[in-house]
């Protein structure tokens, strides 16, 4: 059975029945069982059009804001570390930055990483001046045991409390939900691989395990070119060390391998970018991340920046200083700070610009002038947010605007009141006095300029003084 077609119900058919027959009904008397099956509703479009509109417009909005205010956060942080080490002769990033590139053997690499690789170590080496390895994965040994051996020793070797250790994995990458880790892999599947593949693989989380112990005093940042690389994230601990992990792709995807499209393709060209833009000052893992994620190659797997253990403010990247030099680590290494002094400054606006912080900064390199009496080893920008004002102070404030507004209006009505007799006063003489007009007004001002003028203007307890021309015209008649 069909509704009207020009009805806005839905159509629904339950049975054919041919209403024009005039035979008589051969179910009469009987109870029919009929399914009826809804074929589809529309939803009005006006209905729907305009609140997803709204609710996509309100969305991005607050995205932009949120990507704004994080993006004015980095640059008071990154003036702010510029600034104190001008002002305090203090350290401005790490005093040494190490780069590990981890990678499969050739007769092992399925995915042929080693050109993409290459090049990176290129960059962090001659743009950067880095000190950068390279560790090349086989089946000589047990994979696992390379991997953790030649993290262990990297990091012994590189370790410090103003030191930076970057690690890069590029190759394939298979997630165990089960068992909760990543393995790092030749080939796609090692599991159902031939030959040398069946032990090419190796657990990142007992390798990563290494870098996030207390002994390693520097800041680490993990890389991972791999399928799957951000499930290992979960919630971090609170640490005195920075760990950021920057992953090509999102939970539960995949990304491409190394040509035009990979992650670590669009990686090299964006750090170039960067450097190009900001010389040698110190750009974040944030900016690096935006980027990689705006590049057009890149909108359909967008990496991901995740904090390993928790951090306050983002790891910064920069050229060190003159030529590369060869990090000898010193026999009386910097210990972590024993203690943090917090003060509060309570400021006019809400965040602070460029020159401002120059100026704040310079100050404080005064009054920390003799450094090496109590240990100053440097200044760290953590946070700045807008002051929290309680409820009495809210009511204070009120209660102030309300009085402020009532002087206001106490004073408008004051002038009003003065402006009221002033113009009676001038009608008053316009009636009385036969001078001209211009001679009334000069008059008038004059009267205005007077002592206590405004005062007589509006006292109504004398009568007003008699008009000249009357007083002339009683002088001649006597």
């Amino acid at each position: 059975m069909s509704t009207n077609p020009d009805s806005s119900l839905p159509i629904v058919r339950a049975m054919d029945i041919d209403s024009t027959s005039q035979q008589a009904n051969p179910y009469s008397g009987q109870i029919i069982h009929a399914a009826i099956q809804v074929e589809s509703i529309e939803p009005v479009a006006q209905a729907v059009g305009p609140l997803s509109a709204d609710a996509s417009l309100e969305a991005s909005s607050s995205a932009a804001e949120d990507e704004a205010e994080k993006e004015r956060a980095d640059n008071m942080r990154m003036w702010w570390n510029e600034a104190i080490a001008k002002n305090m002769n203090l350290p401005e990033g790490y005093e040494h930055v190490a780069v590990l590139i981890v990678k499969w053997a050739d007769e092992l690499d399925e995915l042929k990483t080693r050109t993409e690789a290459l090049e990176l170590e290129t960059l962090f080496r001659d743009r950067f001046h880095y000190h950068t390895e390279t560790v090349e994965l086989n089946v000589k040994g047990k994979a696992q045991l390379q991997l953790n051996s030649r993290i262990s020793s990297f990091a012994a070797e590189h370790n410090g409390p103003n030191n930076l250790l970057i690690i890069y994995y590029t190759g394939h990458g298979v997630y165990f939900e089960d068992k909760k880790f990543l393995q790092l892999a030749a080939c796609a599947n090692p599991a159902n691989g031939k030959g040398l593949y069946q032990d090419a693989h190796a657990n990142w989380n007992k390798a990563e395990d290494i870098l996030k112990a207390d002994e390693v005093d520097a800041d680490v940042l993990t890389i991972l070119d791999a399928c799957y690389a951000s499930n290992i994230t979960k919630s971090a601990v609170q640490t005195n060390k920075k760990f950021e992990l920057l992953s090509a792709c999102g939970l539960d995807q995949t990304t491409a391998a190394p040509g035009p499209n990979s992650f670590t393709r669009a990686l090299i060209d964006n750090l170039k970018d960067l450097l190009a833009e900001y010389g040698d000052k110190p750009f974040n893992t944030f900016h690096i991340n935006q980027r990689v994620c705006m590049d057009q190659r890149r909108r359909e797997c967008p990496s991901h920046l995740w904090y390993r253990l928790h951090s306050d403010s983002n790891i910064l990247l920069a050229p060190l200083k003159g030529a590369a030099k060869q990090f000898q680590q010193k026999t009386n290494v910097a210990r972590n700070p024993r203690g943090y002094l917090t003060l509060r400054f309570a400021l006019r606006d809400e965040s602070l610009n460029k020159e401002q912080i120059e100026v704040l900064t310079r100050s404080l390199a005064k009054a920390f002038e003799n450094k090496k009496m109590i240990g100053l080893k440097k200044i760290d920008w953590i946070n700045i947010k807008s002051a929290k004002v309680s409820y009495f102070e809210r009511v204070g404030l009120a209660m102030y605007a309300v009085a402020q507004w009532k002087k206001f209006l106490a004073k408008k009505r004051e002038e009003k009141g003065w402006q009221k007799a002033a113009e009676a006063m001038d009608v008053d003489m316009d009636q009385r006095s036969p001078l001209p007009s211009s001679t009334r007004k000069r008059s008038c001002d004059v009267l205005d300029h007077l002592p206590g003028a405004k005062r007589r203007a509006t006292d109504t307890s004398q009568p007003p003084l008699s008009p000249v021309s009357n007083s002339s015209r009683s002088h001649e008649e006597l």
